[in-house]
């Protein structure tokens, strides 16, 4: 929960008046304070995975640090998203009802981000949210494998419905990983994917199904996932020329909910033993350097200079060859729009009847 005192201020000497405010609050026990001026310009974020992890670090440092930003936030209901709602202005933050494992639920909250945004464009969209199924074969309400429907689809379909209010200069920042590439050091040392067609790795049975094992299998299929989201990166880079678009890599992150699916002494490892050592394992970040660098990415970095690029913390990187290749790109834009016309558009694209 936050204390906020606002205490506002004119500086003399400054034309136009510069109104400033002292923001301050607490945040796990460490108290915050930011002298923050109040923008005449507002500024808007659409953003998933923003309950927990980097994504919520980066929510709270906005409504402390910059007052200008108001966030809309696509999550499922939860007793994380009512705390966070709680700790806000009801006008600076928004939470709608989104179920990305179902491309319906993602439509409709893309209405209502519609309905919303009134005159106000988007400043910033950020594609954060993910998910890493180790314990099946799991799939989607439309029966797509979970990590392709989660961390690749429903990401694909809010771009396809939000990018042409997207403000000119704007930014759409998509959360990738180190583990897209097969041949990149990675502290956990999960199992890698092979290359298959997106209709394939969309299956819940045949992606990754080379692989006997289903912990690898599921670490593989997550990769994919990483993977697509650089290539959707580069292709809208080069269909969006005046919106910045970048893939990010947070790198490893003790602490955050991607873990949720391993057993009970991963998780404790995970949630509890590690955090505290990761400014110093090697490949690995805590998540406050990972949200800061989200941050930089969604509010200050120059986005459009880096577009089409994998940004690997804020240091722009080649990617795998792999996420270079522009006919698989293309391929796998093809099968996402393919995918979301008939799961999503299945009456529209169904025969008529004399």
């Amino acid at each position: 929960m936050y204390f906020v005192i606002e205490i506002s201020m004119s500086c003399s000497g400054v034309t136009p008046a510069t109104s400033f405010a002292v923001v301050a609050g607490y945040h796990n026990g460490v108290r915050l304070r930011a002298n923050v001026p109040r923008l005449g310009v507002r500024k808007r974020l659409v953003m998933t995975g923003g309950t927990s992890g980097i994504g919520r670090r980066v929510v709270e440092r906005l409504l402390i640090e910059q007052p200008q930003w108001t966030i809309v936030i696509l999550a499922r209901p939860s007793p994380r998203a009512d705390e966070l709602q709680a700790s806000s202005h009801p006008k600076r933050l928004t939470l709608i009802d989104t179920d990305l494992a179902s491309l319906s639920s993602t439509d409709r909250a893309c209405d209502e981000v519609l309905r919303r945004l009134d005159l106000q464009g988007i400043d910033a969209l950020a594609l954060n949210a993910g998910v890493q199924i180790v314990s099946d074969n799991a799939s989607s309400v439309d029966g797509i494998e979970l990590s392709f429907a989660v961390n690749f689809l429903a990401h694909f379909l809010i771009v396809e419905r939000l990018k042409w209010h997207m403000r000119t200069a704007g930014r759409i920042v998509t959360t990738s990983s180190e583990v897209h590439d097969p041949d990149a050091f990675c502290l956990m040392g999960i199992g890698r994917a092979r290359w298959q067609d997106p209709i394939a790795l969309a299956d819940p049975v045949r992606s990754q199904d080379h692989i006997a094992s289903i912990v690898d299998r599921g670490e593989a299929r997550y990769c994919a996932s990483k993977l697509l989201n650089i290539m959707h990166a580069r292709h809208l880079a080069h269909e969006l020329p005046t919106i910045g678009v970048v893939a990010f890599n947070p790198s490893v992150v003790p602490g955050t909910k991607i873990a949720r699916d391993r057993n009970w002494l991963q998780r404790l490892g995970w949630r509890h033993v590690m955090p505290p050592f990761a400014p110093i394992l090697p490949g690995a970040r805590s998540l406050e350097h990972s949200s800061s660098d989200l941050l930089w990415l969604l509010t200050e970095a120059d986005v459009q200079s880096m577009s089409g690029n994998y940004v690997d913390g804020r240091e722009v990187q080649s990617g795998s060859k792999e996420s270079r290749d522009w006919v698989k790109i293309a391929r796998a834009m093809e099968v996402g729009r393919t995918l979301i016309s008939k799961r999503l558009h299945a009456n529209e694209f169904a025969p008529t009847q004399d």
